[in-house]
């Protein structure tokens, strides 16, 4: 198991410590373990978790309804789970549509 101090993690995820520290303030990433100093510790599913709300809110999606996503994953409360990703389903798929009508114009620019 790899063991990531903020700094690493935030590396890796290619985003700014800051970004970690809002992301944990905000209840979406928990350090597994702390330091004898109080120095989270993460692991490697919070390095997923991470890349996937950054990709999740570059793609539009927002931090509360991130938030919502991974608090109902951390209690793991699956009829709330199934909600916000249903809504984060519609969401992507409304996004889609709106990309493909750029696309389609653009190509027509083109």
């Amino acid at each position: 198991m790899n063991a990531y101090t903020i700094s690493r993690l935030a590396e890796d995820a290619g985003v700014s410590v800051h970004v970690v520290r809002d992301h944990v303030l905000r209840g979406l990433l928990h350090p597994t373990r702390r330091t004898e100093s109080g120095y989270g510790i993460f692991d490697e599913q919070s390095l997923a978790r991470l890349r996937f709300v950054r990709a999740a809110f570059e793609a539009g999606i927002g931090l509360d309804e991130l938030t919502h996503l991974c608090r109902a994953l951390d209690t793991n409360d699956r009829s709330d789970v199934t909600g916000c990703a249903q809504r984060l389903l519609a969401h992507v798929a409304a996004r889609q549509a709106t990309l493909s009508a750029i696309k389609a114009q653009l190509t027509e620019l083109a």
